[in-house]
């Protein structure tokens, strides 16, 4: 469901919610092109806002939405329930303030969290990653700003928590975080005031790995996606201001580059190049170690995949950027570094042309 036919839901049901009495089946047929399962879904999500309102007003209104819903669900012959999970949208939605109260309470701790998520792997999948971006999108299409905030900032932390969550379904997993980064950046954007600018940036950035690592869905436009991310977070992390964010950016923007379909694949490895060494003028292996490696490590494989430049050379790179590495990535304190480390080390030596052959 794109974001234009959310919001052609969203209009739909503001006008039914303000007909006359009686009128609501002939707005229904002048917009039978959204009378659909997606259409009942918003509803169902609208009507459960509408139902946590004291307000008596409002609780006619759900009343309304939920009965105008039942005769629509029989008309179009669609279940209550999702054929593959057999949870109603209600449940979802359930699950989700659970999940987003469980995120407010503990301040975003991961033990509390990841027990929940644990208990209701079942329930992380896509029809969950729908159920929050269009209540969300629901909730922020006409917010009080102290509101929106509030509520955008609990999705971030989840967003954040369900990227990086061990379990389940990966694939599902990623779906959820994107859903949640995009839907808060309706809240927090650039334009808006200076406050909003530093958590407009992280939440990009956060975005851009989500993409990266995106498993469903059209893998050449994900990792365009993710570049795209990585460069809007560049607009506010600079080195000046943000070392460290800068640093960790130019390192992501990297590795999308490097992973990257579209495009010269020459002048990809290239823009991968350039961004590791980027990192490196912040990432020192006095100040920031492991970092330092890591990129190091990065900057390897991308000289052991470079096309331009002379190929001797290239590979020569490669190996020193290895044994960079290695001076921290030691086999006592990161054993499992260590290895991949000392692995590309070794094909990088066995294609080596310099040297004794």
């Amino acid at each position: 469901m794109d974001n234009k036919r959310r919001e052609a839901y969203i209009n739909l049901i503001y006008e039914l919610l303000n007909s006359p009495n009686g009128e609501a089946e002939k707005i229904l047929q002048t917009n039978q092109e959204l009378v659909d399962e997606g259409l009942l879904q918003i509803m169902e999500l609208c009507a459960q806002q509408l139902a946590e309102n004291d307000d008596q007003n409002a609780q006619n209104a759900a009343n309304f939405l939920r009965h105008l819903r039942s005769q629509l669900a029989e008309i179009l012959e669609i279940s209550e329930f999702s054929p593959s999970t057999h949870y109603s949208s209600a449940e979802y939605l359930e699950f989700l303030m659970e999940v987003l109260e469980a995120t407010r309470q503990s301040k975003g701790d991961s033990k509390v969290v990841y027990t929940l998520l644990q208990e209701n792997l079942e329930k992380l999948d896509d029809s969950f990653a729908d159920i929050l971006r269009n209540w969300a999108t629901a909730i922020f299409s006409e917010p009080e700003a102290d509101v929106a905030e509030y509520m955008a900032t609990d999705i971030i932390a989840f967003s954040i928590l369900i990227q990086k969550f061990p379990l389940g379904n990966k694939a599902n997993n990623m779906e959820i975080s994107i859903a949640g980064y995009e839907v808060v950046l309706k809240v927090f954007t650039y334009k808006s005031h200076q406050s909003h600018r530093k958590i407009w940036a992280i939440i990009q950035n956060y975005l851009g790995v989500s993409y990266r690592e995106r498993i469903t869905g059209n893998k050449a436009e994900s990792i365009e996606s993710a570049i795209n991310a990585f460069q809007q977070a560049l607009l506010v992390y600079t080195q000046t201001d943000f070392p460290m964010e800068w640093a960790n950016t130019q390192n992501n923007l990297g590795a999308a580059y490097r992973a990257r379909i579209r495009g010269d694949k020459a002048q990809n490895i290239e823009a991968a190049i350039a961004a590791y060494q980027q990192a490196l003028l912040v990432y020192t292996q006095t100040d920031f170690p492991m970092d330092w490696a890591r990129t190091q490590y990065n900057l390897g494989n991308a000289y052991s995949d470079r096309i331009r430049g002379d190929k001797a050379q290239n590979i020569e790179a490669a190996i020193a950027a290895y044994e960079q590495a290695l001076l921290v990535r030691t086999q006592t304190d990161f054993p499992m570094d260590w290895a991949t480390t000392q692995n590309n080390l070794g094909v990088a030596y066995e294609n080596r042309i310099r040297g004794d052959k």
